[in-house]
């Protein structure tokens, strides 16, 4: 979870309990501007919307494009940065608009060009590349400010269905243009967009069905049937959770509202409060549809392309194709009850009170209690310890209160009810613009916990990050260990490493700087999460992971913290569907690192 929204469902949960409504954006694709026009045939014959286009001849290129613009209907679109109303006429009314809209979470993924941190859309290692306004107030940065391209796609493409896809693929194998993939823009390792290349974006698929009875395709006749729920590529947690509401569901959601429900999420694995009694999004997921770069359009399931779906259950988005659909299981909600314990934090508490969590989190965590934890406070929500919800977590309670604070524990009918009080409420809130946010994780195996020395360094670190480095630092419990305990194939099902189904903890540690801070004050920010990274790394002991969502982005073992011993077999899953190398992403499977794109990250490596 961002800071930015941690601390917002922070001052939010306060008065949780008075909150009844549900926040949803303005309804069906109404919460973006209208769509630009495509490129006219005038610029397409100039060449002007491909000149950024890397690969054959420029005359070519031409041609090419729009022969691609003519298979899509005329939908082949251009890009212009957000901010760029407020350079070009900062008194105008479309950048007023634009000011009052920009600080939405819910506004930014209805664009392209919406990224949720700058670095989606601005070359970090370059401040004058980018069209960001000024934090706080919104205006331009400066009299000579300019509104530059930073790494934002010249041309995109919204897909409505495979066909769009597959002449995208058609159009890049021909041409060798370099390709990125778009869902709702959260990703913060820069792998949703690069300098170049010709962008799908994906929010457009917003179906959602509900299956009584559903068998995966190809699955043998005396398969058990079970409910579930298939959500289109551009559905959000917000959009999901309020479809499995309708229809008395669960659906485990992650902490930010307008993350996409069958994008990077669940292909990286797809954590929740509720993973420890759950599972995570990839063990529940039942079947994916999805166009591979060799122009398949597949389903792919247990039974039907079962290596590929194995990939794709931890393996990583932006990899083995463009995901249109994801089918996941549907059971029926129930009652949860959350635990907020929180006090006034000082130097003084900070390394008792860590040490008291790291104690008892394994003990928690098999009792199904899931969510944040940082130097003052633990938000916990468990679906099935209404009674004991006091007695389980009786030392953090009594802790709080033996140091002025207090321990609210609520209950609520269903966990959507949860949701719309809390994680759902707080994202409606005004969000930062024009940030940068770095990551770096560990995934802490239950083991370091158990041995008191082990604990006790585990502990040190997290307050050597949180103090001498001065980084955001939260404690995640969000991790299927008491699921695993009577799910043992599970680990062998999915592409993510064993460290994910015996953990206890998901540490992270953000950076930060906004759009004004110069070269030098980023690279400084960056040997911050970097010296994180080896603090951190160093604690959570040699058989712990890294969550490829929230890492490092300069990490030098990449393949082995995600993935592990698993990494082969990824990538030769990867060649037997992407057999010309269409698709790449920063530290994604088969990342090749000769490969124009990427000076933007590279340029700030420290």
């Amino acid at each position: 979870m961002a800071p930015a929204a941690q601390k917002a469902a922070i001052v939010d949960l306060a008065s949780s309990s008075k909150r009844t409504s549900f926040h949803t954006p303005p309804a069906d694709r109404q919460d973006r501007p209208p769509m630009r026009p495509s490129l006219p045939p005038l610029l397409l014959a100039l060449g002007l919307g491909a000149a950024l286009l890397p690969g054959p001849a420029l005359a070519g290129h031409n041609s090419s494009l729009a022969q691609l613009n003519t298979t899509l209907g005329g939908r082949l679109q251009t890009s212009i940065p957000l901010a760029h109303a407020c350079f070009s006429q900062p008194n105008g009314a479309a950048c007023a608009a634009l000011r009052k809209q920009l600080p939405s979470a819910y506004f930014r993924i209805g664009s392209y060009e919406g990224f949720q941190n700058l670095q989606g859309e601005a070359c970090v290692a370059d401040p004058a590349d980018q069209c960001l306004l000024a934090e706080g107030s919104l205006t331009k940065p400066s009299p000579s400010a300019r509104c530059n391209q930073g790494v934002l796609s010249r041309n995109f493409v919204e897909v409505t269905g495979p066909a769009d896809v597959q002449a995208v693929f058609a159009y890049a194998r021909a041409t060798g243009t370099t390709l990125s993939i778009k869902g709702s823009g959260h990703d913060y390792n820069m792998r949703s967009s690069r300098r170049g290349s010709l962008a799908i974006w994906t929010r457009g698929l917003r179906d959602t069905s509900f299956h009584p009875s559903f068998v995966a395709d190809g699955c043998p006749p005396a398969t058990r049937p079970q409910q579930a729920m298939t959500f289109g590529a551009g559905v959000t947690m917000t959009e999901a959770m309020t479809f499995a509401h309708a229809h008395n569901a669960v659906f485990p959601a992650g902490s930010s509202a307008t993350v996409g429900a069958s994008g990077g999420w669940v292909l990286n694995g797809g954590h929740s409060v509720l993973s420890p009694g759950l599972g995570l999004a990839a063990d529940r997921v039942l079947q994916f549809a999805i166009v591979t770069p060799d122009g398949q359009h597949r389903i792919a399931n247990a039974c039907t392309n079962p290596s590929l779906f194995w990939a794709l259950r931890g393996g990583g988005g932006g990899a083995f194709g463009v995901v249109l659909s994801s089918t996941h299981v549907a059971e029926p909600d129930g009652p949860v009850t959350s635990a907020m314990i929180s006090f006034p934090g000082t130097p003084d508490t900070l390394n008792p009170w860590i040490s008291l969590l790291a104690e008892h989190a394994p003990a928690w965590t098999r009792a199904g209690w899931g969510g944040p934890s940082a130097a003052n406070l633990s938000f916990l929500v468990n679906p099935s310890a209404t009674a004991s919800a006091e007695s389980d977590l009786a030392p953090a309670i009594a802790f709080a209160r033996a140091h002025g604070g207090a321990a609210a524990i609520q209950a609520y009918p269903s966990f959507f009810d949860y949701w719309a009080a809390n994680i759902n409420a707080s994202s409606a809130a005004p969000e930062p613009v024009s940030t940068a946010l770095f990551a770096t994780s560990r995934i802490v195996p239950e083991s370091v916990f158990l041995d008191a020395t082990s604990r006790a360094t585990l502990v040190g670190a997290l307050v050597t990050t949180a103090t001498d480095l001065g980084l955001a630092t939260y404690l995640m419990a969000d991790l299927p260990l008491r699921w695993a305990q009577s799910h043992p194939a599970a680990e062998a099902e999915t592409a993510l490493p064993a460290a994910w189904y015996s953990s206890v903890w998901h540490v992270v540690a953000y950076a930060q700087w906004d759009g004004g801070a110069p070269l030098a004050q980023r690279k400084g920010a960056v040997q911050l999460l970097r010296n994180a990274t080896q603090i951190l790394g160093g604690a959570a002991g040699p058989d712990a992971c890294t969550y490829a969502n929230e890492a490092d982005p300069w990490l030098d073992d990449w393949a082995a913290q995600f993935w592990g011993d698993k990494y082969e077999r990824l990538v030769q899953v990867k060649t037997s569907v992407d057999p010309d190398g269409l698709l790449s992403c920063w530290h994604c499977v088969g990342w090749d690192a000769s490969l124009p794109g990427y000076e933007c990250v590279e340029g700030l490596a420290v």
